[in-house]
This record gives C-alpha cells, sequence and structure tokens, in this order.
C-alpha cells in the first residue's frame, strides 16, 4: 500500500482588461498550475516528496488574487512545462515506474479529486471513467475536532490544534500544504480508515449529455 498525500494550487479565469472576473471554460473551471507530494510509507511517515510548478494553458495570465496568496507569478511559470508532461513525471513520482503498487490519494477535502479528474480529462489524458481511491483529510480532522455536521476545518487551523509548528506565510503552497496534511493524518488517522471512491463516470455522462443535446 502506498498512501500519497498531494495538494494542488489552481488558476482560474479573470479579465485583465476589465479588471473583474470572467467566464470561466465548462471543460476546465480551475487549471492546476502547481503540484505538491509526499509519500508515506506503512508507519504513516514522509519517506519521499514532489514538487511540480506547471504552464497554465487554459488561463495563461495568473489570477490576481492566485498570485496574492500563492506568490505564484505568470512570470514564474513562464519556462515550465505544460501538465501533461507534469503528470506523466507525477505518475513515475507514484508508482516508481511498477504500476503493480496500490495506491491510495490522501487529500484535504474531495474537491481536489474533482478537480484533478477535469484536467486530466481536458488534456485527453483519461480515456475512460476513472475509479480513484482516495482518503479525505479534512473530514478525519474535521470528525477529530467533533466540529458539528455540514462544517469542515481548515488546514492551518487543524494544524494549530494539533500546535503543529508551521510558517503561516507559506500555506497555499501545494508541498508545503501536502507536508501539513500528511503531519495532521498522522495524529488524526481512527483505526479504520475509511477509503472514498471517486467514479468519473458521472462527469463523463453528463458531458456525453450536454453534447447531444448540442447537436
Amino acid at each position: 500500500m502506498t498512501y500519497i498525500v498531494l495538494d494542488f494550487e489552481f488558476n482560474q479565469a479573470f479579465d485583465f482588461v476589465n479588471n473583474c472576473a470572467a467566464k470561466p471554460n465548462p471543460e476546465c473551471r480551475f487549471e492546476i498550475i502547481q503540484i505538491g507530494a509526499v509519500k508515506l510509507n506503512e508507519n504513516f511517515d514522509i519517506i519521499d516528496n514532489c514538487n511540480f510548478l506547471i504552464k497554465p494553458s487554459i488561463y495563461k495570465k495568473i489570477h490576481p488574487y492566485v498570485e496574492k496568496i500563492t506568490s505564484i507569478t505568470t512570470e514564474s511559470l513562464a519556462d515550465k512545462r505544460a501538465f501533461p508532461d507534469v503528470f506523466k513525471d507525477f505518475l513515475n513520482f507514484i508508482y516508481n515506474n511498477n504500476s503493480q503498487n496500490e495506491v491510495i490519494l490522501c487529500v484535504w477535502g474531495s474537491s481536489d479529486i474533482k478537480t484533478l479528474y477535469r484536467n486530466l480529462a481536458y488534456y485527453d489524458l483519461a480515456y475512460e471513467p476513472l475509479i480513484i481511491k482516495y482518503i479525505d483529510i479534512q473530514m478525519l480532522a474535521t470528525k477529530y475536532f467533533n466540529y458539528s455536521k455540514g462544517s469542515s476545518i481548515g488546514l492551518k487551523n487543524a494544524a494549530d490544534l494539533l500546535k503543529l509548528s508551521s510558517d503561516e506565510k507559506k500555506f497555499h503552497d501545494a508541498l508545503y500544504d501536502a507536508v501539513f496534511t500528511a503531519k495532521i493524518f498522522k495524529i488524526v488517522k481512527p483505526q479504520n480508515i475509511p477509503i472514498k471512491i471517486f467514479n468519473s463516470s458521472r462527469i463523463l455522462n453528463k458531458k456525453s449529455l450536454k453534447k447531444s443535446l448540442s447537436i
């Protein structure tokens, strides 16, 4: 079993001429511009990590708010590779060229899994419905701290409550967030860790319906 704790930073549509929100591409509302991940052993200790910055192709300029919270600029990504090339290296990190490993992705909230799939689909890297096993560490932390139903704890708040030393200014860096997600996971994990299933066939069915209606 291989646990991969990952985090993404995203870019999104912005109208730089009128300095206001813009209509997003419906096929990919949030474009991944950074992948940070750590690999855990059976004791949930970090044994490896990766960090990839990605040149955007959908929203070529970085949204002002994204730049503010991540410090990622359009210029800093100009010489980086596109998502399809980076994703190949990310897969090599996950499997170490051994696709027989059973991999469980671990994320802070399920939205990252959906965004990952939409980026894969946009670049035609998802040729069929994907069944992705994943662990929602935010859900585990929310239960650990007995948050009320319908609410969720933030990553920094969880780190603070667990008295994990952190630098507030470094949050919203994908690798930094992945490291702290992994540290929190090691503390809050229950004896029986619930594994969720993301089934992309629902998204594919919606796309097929939209295409049929547009014909």
